[in-house]
């Protein structure tokens, strides 16, 4: 009873999460768009069927039943048709002028000098970055409070277990041979339980720095350490091996590492601002990577799911493969709670970060695209008045319409395939 009440806690804390980002992502629009005078009639977040809205001022603030999106309202997103303009019929034609029509139904004789069209290019430059700005503030903030706050765990300076000799291989058990080359810790005279204080001089807080540091500096290092109450220095000379280590994207790669031979005690330990950022950077840039990709993700997804193959666990996944990872999480046995508290606070960082990368594809409904949309207006606007030519007015995005249709067919069909997927062939943590 107590591991379900535990997993249903790990979804309800990642659909809060997932509820506020949303709201945050739209607050980034919608405090602009009244800085700059556009008038705002809606402000929700989910879609379906209301749940519950209160009007305040000229705007109506709302939760929506389904939690997969959200929304604000702005008068004039599109600009009206050009005078002689060809207006066509048929689908398209008519889905170009329902475009220009949107929220009609809110616009007084006073608002007609409120029209978010009507705006110079960089305020609705800002009013669309907004919302994918505060995205990436909350992934950020949120990956420096888990990494500085709570702390991550790394291989500390305390040493477990010596190791007997150099391993062959890093894949499987190690049995020593007396071919085997003596392994650097032990041939230095180190024993379980001492403390490396310093290396070459220089303190160091974990063994990551020390590996580092032996990277830069290779040859015989001059380790200070701590053995019961007295210190000794020990001359240890670490042998590179090729060993397989995992990238921030999940990638498993083999890397020409140096071997200390020794196993080290972990401790949660508190990242620097530096370190918290160059993760951050690297978490960021790998979803883009993904993002960039996802058509082919998915497709390896399915390809994998229906071939009864274990999925690749740094793939992509839906809004149910986060609750259940999220689920999974808070009810093992095996995770202390700071450990879930921090892994569900850097699940919703790594959410509000492909938010922010999702969101800046240049492809309408995204607000990249409307981002686009005004980067030409610019470019063809400085052109007109290079050639002397008068103002050829706003971009017309609404023609587009029939692009924006097809984009949002695919991210439905890619948003429905990856819920199968989730539901069928599960991510599988391990714990």
């Amino acid at each position: 009873m107590i591991d379900i009440l535990w997993y249903i806690g790990g979804i309800f804390l990642i659909l809060v999460g997932i509820g506020f980002s949303i709201g945050w992502h739209e607050l980034g629009h919608l405090l602009p768009a009244k800085r700059f005078g556009v008038k705002v009639p809606k402000y929700m977040i989910g879609f379906g069927p209301t749940l519950f809205s209160r009007k305040r001022g000229e705007t109506e603030y709302g939760i929506k039943a389904i939690p997969l999106g959200g929304y604000i309202t702005m008068i004039g997103m599109y600009p009206p048709a050009k005078p002689g303009a060809k207006v066509g019929s048929g689908f398209f034609a008519d889905s170009i002028q329902a475009a220009r029509d949107a929220h009609s139904e809110h616009v007084t004789e006073a608002d007609k000098n409120r029209m978010f069209y009507q705006l110079p290019v960089y305020k609705r430059m800002i009013i669309m970055f907004g919302g994918p700005f505060m995205n990436l503030i909350l992934g950020f903030a949120l990956t420096f409070g888990v990494l500085i706050g709570i702390g991550s765990y790394e291989r500390s300076t305390t040493i477990v277990e010596v190791s007997q000799c150099v391993p062959s291989s890093f894949t499987e058990a190690v049995e020593c041979s007396q071919a085997d080359q003596v392994g650097p810790a032990k041939q230095a005279g180190l024993l379980a339980g001492d403390v490396v204080l310093a290396v070459d001089g220089k303190p160091v807080r974990n063994f990551d720095e020390i590996t580092k540091y032996a990277i830069a500096n290779p040859g015989t290092l001059s380790f200070e350490v701590q053995r019961d109450q007295s210190k000794v220095t020990a001359s240890v000379t670490p042998v590179l091996v090729s060993r397989p280590s995992v990238t921030i994207d999940g990638k498993t790669v083999t890397e020409k590492l140096p071997f200390f031979g020794v196993v080290l005690e972990p401790v949660r330990q508190s990242q620097t601002v530096g370190e918290a950022f160059g993760y951050s950077v690297n978490v960021l840039t790998s979803t883009f990577e993904l993002i960039f990709t996802l058509p082919v993700q998915v497709v390896d997804l399915l390809s994998s799911t229906l071939s009864g193959e274990a999925r690749d666990a740094s793939g992509p996944v839906s809004i149910v493969g986060i609750g259940q990872a999220a689920g999974s999480i808070a009810s093992s046995d095996n995770v202390d709670p700071l450990d879930k508290w921090a892994t569900g606070l850097m699940m919703l960082a790594s959410l509000n970060f492909a938010l922010f990368a999702f969101n800046m594809l240049p492809l309408l409904p995204l607000d990249g695209g409307h981002l686009a949309g005004a980067v030409y207006e610019s470019i063809k606007k400085g052109f007109y008045r290079l050639r002397k030519k008068p103002n050829p007015g706003p971009a017309d995005t609404a023609l587009l319409m029939p692009l924006t249709y097809a984009v949002t067919v695919l991210l439905i069909v890619l948003s429905l395939i990856l819920l199968v997927i989730d539901f069928v062939n599960p991510l599988s943590l391990g714990l």
